[in-house]
């Protein structure tokens, strides 16, 4: 069959202006040829050689591209007879659609993939002030870690190197958090409990999962992390808003939905208003909890940063039905990148649970896993934490000094000497949205409390002012640019009409 003239097809399109290669730019059209049929299934295509004389390129530009086409199944190369083109669909493909074609006719997302794409999505600036829940990374021992971490990461250790054989973890690595929560946060727990994952969103996917069916409910603090409902959305499971007061989540005060079957709640700080339930709010939550056959989810995100004595103990430690799975995250301990959070399930799901993490998420990173037993049992986690919890609680002593001095008529904080947020309560007439806006422009970010759709609103406005990224020396600078977003937004406010 006659040769195709393929330089004539290519001269004209080729640039040695373009950013891509001239190797790449070859493939990309004789791909498009084929596909299109402009080039026809079984044609002869000259060699390298030729090829690259006619377009006054190197041969090994052409004999690369060529190699490509072929392992892709585009060419075919047939020895002694040259190169030829391959057949691969039964009709040149379609023009491209319109898009009122694509927005008529091309299936779009499930009813439940709208929900979690049209759901809050977390901060676009992840450092700085005043993001919340932001650890402050520059501080952290990294050349300690990059130390073990290059320990368990070589041929040597190949078995690291795979997929996890144990859905729950790296046992090293459960063993010393099984014995840091027994003493840190009276926790009772073996390490065959403790189940490793990949972040908080990943802890409670796999609760809502293994717990709730489709159609489910689960209860959640509000305000509340603004992950929550979707990661529940995603598995099926439909939020609906628990009452908060100023001793924390009130199951008594909250609606109880039809199958209802699970119940979230940050007890020992509850995110974001700072408030810590007490020992008989938790006591009559975990009878309650029995009573109407609920699985409680204790999100312990900040557990290790108080700053006005020990932490809290656990509610998962009051426990006596086995009702209780707590959550834990290195996230703020550590630094966030790492994506390595914990739970702690009772242990009558606990094989369960492992062998759902497997086969569901198909865990790895075990050579990170490793690393982070030895920085336990090092004693360098405990260390960081110690340091760290000093530096925090003079970030917070600042910006309470900063916020009385500047705006201190017009913010109320949350009294919490704890975490690396506050939150702090507006005058009722400031517009949140706005203020946030205006903070921007100001070049800071203010968190907005979530709060649930069948949620009353709180008495008053509020936004969360994180510290953990703000270095001391920043504070004040930051606190500054907030009054004046606040001056701006109160300044706006439209005066109410005079009554006729």
């Amino acid at each position: 069959m006659k040769e195709v003239l393929l330089a004539d097809l290519l001269s004209g399109a080729l640039s040695r202006e373009s950013a891509d290669p001239l190797q790449k730019q070859i493939y990309d059209i004789v791909r498009r040829g084929v596909l299109d049929h402009t080039l026809v299934a079984g044609q002869r295509l000259p060699s390298s050689r030729v090829l690259a004389q006619d377009l006054g390129i190197s041969r090994i530009t052409v004999t690369l591209a060529y190699e490509r086409l072929i392992a892709e199944n585009y060419l075919s190369a047939r020895g002694g007879s040259g190169t030829f083109v391959e057949k691969t669909v039964d009709r040149p493909l379609l023009p491209p659609a319109s898009p009122e074609h694509v927005q008529r006719h091309v299936p779009g997302l499930s009813t439940r993939g709208e929900t979690i794409a049209g759901g809050a999505a977390g901060l676009g600036q992840h450092t700085g002030a005043f993001v919340p829940g932001v650890a402050d990374a520059s501080l952290f021992p990294f050349h300690l870690w990059r130390r073990l971490v290059s320990r368990h990461l070589g041929k040597s250790n190949l078995a690291l190197s795979g997929y996890a054989k144990d859905g729950a973890g790296f046992l090293p690595l459960r063993e010393a958090i099984a014995s840091y929560l027994r003493l840190a946060r009276a926790v009772v727990c073996e390490p065959e409990q403790v189940i490793v994952t990949a972040g908080t969103h990943q802890s409670v996917d796999l609760c809502a999962r293994m717990l709730a069916g489709a159609g489910d409910a689960a209860l959640v603090e509000s305000p509340c992390h603004w992950a929550f409902p979707p990661v529940l959305a995603a598995a099926g499971v439909r939020a609906y808003a628990a009452v908060v007061d100023e001793q924390g989540l009130d199951l008594a005060a909250s609606k109880l939905p039809r199958r209802a079957r699970l119940l979230i709640t940050s007890p020992s700080h509850q995110y974001p208003t700072g408030v810590v339930m007490p020992l008989a709010r938790r006591l009559e939550l975990l009878q309650a909890a029995r009573a109407r056959g609920l699985w409680v989810l204790e999100d312990d995100y900040d557990s290790e940063f108080r700053y006005d004595g020990a932490p809290i103990p656990s509610l998962q430690g009051l426990d006596a039905d086995g009702r209780v799975i707590y959550m834990g995250t290195f996230s703020k301990t550590m630094f966030a990148g790492l994506r390595m959070s914990y739970m702690v399930v009772p242990p009558q799901v606990a094989e369960s649970f492992s062998r759902a993490c497997a086969s569901i998420y198909r865990p790895g990173q075990l050579h990170l896993q490793a690393a982070l037993a030895d920085f336990m049992a090092d004693g360098h986690f405990s260390h960081n934490i110690k340091r760290m919890r000093t530096e925090y609680a003079g970030r917070q002593i600042v910006l309470r000094e900063a916020i009385a001095a500047r705006v201190g008529d017009q913010v109320q904080l949350s009294q919490a000497r704890a975490g690396l947020h506050v939150y702090a309560r507006l005058d009722r007439k400031v517009s949140v949205p706005r203020l946030a806006e205006a903070a921007r422009d100001e070049g800071i970010v203010l968190g907005q409390p979530h709060y649930l759709p069948d949620a009353a609103r709180a008495a008053a406005p509020a936004v969360v002012l994180g510290y953990g990224g703000v270095p001391c020396e920043r504070i004040d600078d930051g606190v500054a640019r907030f009054a004046r977003a606040l001056g701006r937004v109160t300044e706006a406010r439209p005066a109410r009409r005079a009554r006729r």
